[in-house]
């Protein structure tokens, strides 16, 4: 019993520092309890092993590890990708060596089908390159999506592409591309993910969820008839449709369970782990759709927590603007046929007061004067709330989903 609550608790404390190292940076997640522990585990212990280096070797050790670091993080290698196949296939072979035969033809053929399909969808999200933007495909994304002159400006050039940006896109340091509706970069698959590509990564993460999931209740289903049988065994003439845990204490039932796991320890390890990391796929799934429900990439959702720190400490102005305000370039801003108006303007100062004169990108471009405000006029107000700024992006529900599923 004390090996399998050591297992487990090892196995607990392995997800939860994981799920820190990964996700704990989510804007979300950024005030939060996780957040410190993120800031705590990248930030602050760093920094004290980097004192503690300086004072005993002279700071020789930190600039390796430093670079190591760098390495695994900030570099498109195989590392990452090659630990999480090696864990997702042991696992599942230690599994099914086990429990494979010992469950019916319904469950062989679905379990063969949930087994399969994150390899697929791995294979997808780590060789699709169709959100890179390239020469042929930039007239198409610069008509995909209009400027909302908030989180993207129209007429900025990325330096390293040497092509305009198109609205939603992101130019990534690691995989030195520009990307289209970029959502960001996974060191799982080894890849940006974006417009092209997005689809098979919400599939992978559902896959991974119903496999996790799946691999569970088998798990339990074979502990049960193990438990099941051997109360029948020790207990002559018990009836067979009395449950092996009737009349038991708590305590008896987790000692029964930890005889069966030790009794069964490749389905009983497997199952506990499939258990454990089961919520860690679900709820980066669940964060996801939520992001896909409110029209928002993880990108934007990092861009969109800034603002909402600019308007909480009161430094937000809008303004509204008409259509005559957005004089457009057809080479820097494509007109595009648009279901929502682009009607605000988003400004966010250092000193808290209005702003005295603002232009968007195209008007600063072509030098005009500006007619939409000054300090001494009524049109800018306070933002008080990112509830009051109009998000372009979403769609509503059907026809965000509807984005994304029609890659």
């Amino acid at each position: 019993m004390n090996t399998l609550k050591q297992i487990a608790a090892a196995v607990l404390l392995l997800s939860f520092v994981v799920f820190v190292a990964l996700f704990g940076r989510l804007p979300a997640l950024r005030k939060t309890p996780i957040g410190f522990l993120h800031r705590l585990l990248w930030i602050a212990i760093p920094a004290f092993f980097r004192q503690a280096d300086v004072r005993l070797t002279g700071g020789r050790l930190g600039p390796a590890l430093q670079r190591l670091g760098h390495y695994l993080m900030d570099e498109n290698h195989p590392l990452v990708l090659i630990f999480f196949l090696t864990i997702l296939f042991l696992s599942q072979l230690l599994f099914l060596r086990s429990a494979f035969f010992r469950v019916n033809l319904f469950h062989q053929v679905f379990a063969i089908l949930v087994v399969i399909l994150p390899y697929v969808f791995t294979f997808k999200s780590v060789t699709s390159r169709s959100s890179v933007i390239t020469a042929e495909t930039h007239q198409r994304e610069m008509r995909r999506y209009p400027y909302d002159h908030v989180l993207y400006q129209p007429g900025k050039t990325c330096s390293t592409c040497r092509f305009l940006k198109p609205a939603r896109s992101k130019h990534c340091s690691i995989c030195n591309v520009c990307v289209a509706k970029h959502d960001h970069h996974c060191i799982w698959v080894m890849n940006c993910l974006g417009k092209g590509n997005y689809v098979y990564f919400l599939s992978l993460l559902a896959s991974l969820g119903v496999m996790l999931s799946y691999g569970t209740y088998l798990a339990y289903i074979l502990m049960t008839e193990i438990l099941q049988a051997d109360m029948l065994q020790e207990i002559s003439g018990a009836d067979p449709n009395v449950r092996w845990s009737a009349g038991k204490t708590w305590s008896e039932i987790f000692q029964s369970w930890g005889w069966a796991m030790a009794h069964e320890v490749y389905i009983g390890s497997t199952g506990m782990l499939a258990a454990m990391t089961a919520p860690l796929a679900w709820g980066l799934f669940l964060y996801h759709v939520y992001l896909v429900w409110a029209g928002m990439t993880t990108n934007e959702s990092s861009k969109w927590a800034d603002w909402r720190e600019d308007i909480a400490y009161g430094l937000v102005f809008r303004a509204e603007r008409s259509l005559d305000d957005l004089q457009r370039f057809p080479r820097i801003e494509p007109w595009l046929d648009w279901p929502i108006a682009i009607t605000q303007q988003l400004v966010s100062t250092q000193d808290g007061q209005p702003p005295a004169i603002q232009r968007t990108g195209v008007a600063a471009q072509a030098a005009r004067s500006s007619t939409i405000a000054s300090s001494n006029g009524p049109r800018w107000k306070r933002v008080q709330s990112l509830q009051e700024v109009n998000n372009i992006y979403d769609l509503g529900v059907w026809n965000n989903f509807r984005d994304v599923l029609l890659a």
